[in-house]
């Protein structure tokens, strides 16, 4: 196989200590010494403001190592690579170019160059892909039409590297929190990608090169290439040719046999694409990016929120927040992430305690209303016999003896024992237990009050003022019903007899309380 030819990688863990040299946080004295004056060089020319007590310096002291990596910590090489990029980016009006950039036209960008997976390997570095296949000859026509908007398309999305994935990736936990992440690692697909194809984008991807190694010095960490075609050894020298040597050298060839294990080798299976042999949902032409737990906590995400289009449009990372830029945001948008979206988080966590509050406020209050309904129903019928105690004290002073054609009477005696039990005041939780016929007799003893069986827990003591609170506690409260007084002993009406009696029969209830029948 020709396949074979190719200069294939076999990847292995970093290490971390070749990794990081260079860079910031472990620079050796020679580095440091060459930062130091890498930076008084600049002061002088008027490039390079220090922090000066709250102002900070006008250029972390990781962009300026990117410049000193890219020229191998030379000074003087450093010192023309970063001022031709800054006069070109005040020239060009950068920052207010990447700003005021259209999220749409961002979109349009996106879909041709690589894109943020919202993952990060090992190391802590953005993962991006580029899926070459993708980049269809109808797709780059149209977009190439538009020959003044391609550098300016290509420069936002290279800001929105610097200004937000690169910062936002230092933010976030990693291994080596003393070093800012500074590069990305990019997975390069060229599975289903004819010879002639290949030629036709030679122009598209050398103007990112170029812009790249130029403009954004040093922020191309490793790259995986995958997919390779059988004819990819044959047209290798040509588009080593189409690259700086630099980024030449960050190429990783992987075998196809073998690309999963390669990738997860720097990649967590978790970060690493389906299409490629790892569990992450995400694919090339995602709306954005899909971030794991640590991003989204670091970001500020709520539970569930859908951050793609958000982040794959302008946005800075500034002092750990995140500021949302570009023009065609809706409204909804710059509310919520205001103030970096803490503003929005906390309207948000102060609608939902309020709303949290009302309901429990809505609860107590029903729970309230119901108590009162039960006392109120238990209170009825005391208050019920209270008002017909007159006419109960009437039906025990008349004459007990009717027509010959009236049934005998149950004796008085046994109504007047059943009466002084009804009259007591019955705990409000448990309704009194209703008598069998043995109770009419005029010889049983006047039962006691049956002891409740209900299994439900007594309601709770609502407190001072409610009719249920300890006595102790109780005081006068118009707005709550107070159960009515017991009436006296010896009196009853028909009503207190029937529930205390429901066997007995109505005529024999009403001729004995009222001397007639019905």
């Amino acid at each position: 196989m020709a396949n074979d030819k190719l200069p294939v990688t076999k990847l292995a863990p970093v290490d971390s200590r070749q990794a990081l040299a260079g860079h910031v946080g472990h620079l050796t004295p020679d580095q440091q010494a060459a930062l130091d004056t890498f930076k008084d060089r600049l002061q002088q020319k008027g490039y390079f403001t220090p922090a000066n007590g709250a102002a900070k310096a006008s250029h972390d002291d990781v962009t300026l190592t990117r410049f000193l990596r890219a020229r191998s910590f030379d000074v003087p090489g450093a010192f023309k690579q970063f001022t031709t990029a800054e006069d070109w980016r005040r020239n060009e009006h950068v920052d207010q170019l990447y700003d005021e950039f259209d999220v749409d036209e961002f979109q349009l960008a996106r879909e041709l160059y690589p894109q943020f997976t919202g993952r990060r390997d090992k190391q802590g570095l953005p993962v991006y892909v580029y899926e070459v296949g993708a980049l269809d000859k109808k797709k780059t026509d149209a977009y190439a039409k538009d020959t003044a908007r391609l550098e300016p398309r290509m420069i936002a999305l290279y800001e929105h590297m610097v200004q937000f994935v690169l910062p936002f990736a230092s933010s976030v936990p990693h291994e080596h929190p003393e070093t800012p992440i500074s590069g990305c690692s990019t997975i390069v697909d060229v599975s289903n990608v004819s010879l002639l194809r290949f030629w036709a984008l030679k122009g598209h991807m050398q103007r990112a090169s170029v812009l790249a190694t130029a403009r954004y010095a040093e922020t191309l960490g490793s790259i995986y290439l995958v997919g390779a075609p059988s004819f990819f050894s044959t047209v290798w020298g040509w588009v080593k040719g189409w690259f700086d040597p630099g980024t030449v050298d960050k190429i990783n060839i992987l075998a196809p046999a073998t690309q999963t294990q390669d990738l997860a080798a720097r990649i967590p299976l978790d970060s690493i694409p389906r299409k490629y042999g790892g569990t992450l949902d995400w694919a090339y032409g995602a709306p954005g990016p899909v971030l794991d737990d640590d991003a989204r906590r670091t970001l500020g995400a709520r539970e569930g929120e859908d951050l793609g289009p958000l982040l794959s449009a302008p946005v800075r990372w500034v002092d750990g927040r995140l500021v949302v830029k570009g023009t065609g945001r809706s409204e909804a948008v710059l509310e919520r992430w205001q103030d970096g979206g803490r503003a929005g988080e906390a309207a948000a966590a102060a609608a939902s305690a309020n709303g949290h509050a009302e309901g429990r406020a809505q609860e107590q209050e029903q729970d309230r209303a119901a108590e009162r309904a039960q006392e109120v129903e238990q209170e009825e019928p005391v208050a019920e016999q209270a008002a017909r105690e007159p006419e109960a004290q009437a039906a025990s002073a008349a004459p007990s003896a009717g027509s010959s054609s009236t049934p005998s009477p149950v004796p008085a005696s046994a109504f007047t024992a059943a009466s002084t039990s009804s009259t007591s005041t019955a705990p409000t939780t448990s309704p009194a237990t209703p008598r069998t016929d043995a109770a009419l007799s005029p010889s049983a003893p006047a039962p006691e009050p049956a002891a409740p069986t209900s299994s439900s827990l007594p309601p709770p003591i609502l407190g001072v003022g409610y009719s249920n609170a300890p006595s102790s506690t109780a005081t006068t409260d118009s707005t709550h019903p107070t159960p009515a007084p017991a009436a006296p002993d010896g009196e009853h009406d028909i009503h207190a007899a029937a529930r205390e009696h429901p066997a007995a029969p109505v005529k024999d209830l009403a001729a004995a309380l009222e001397g007639t029948t019905l």
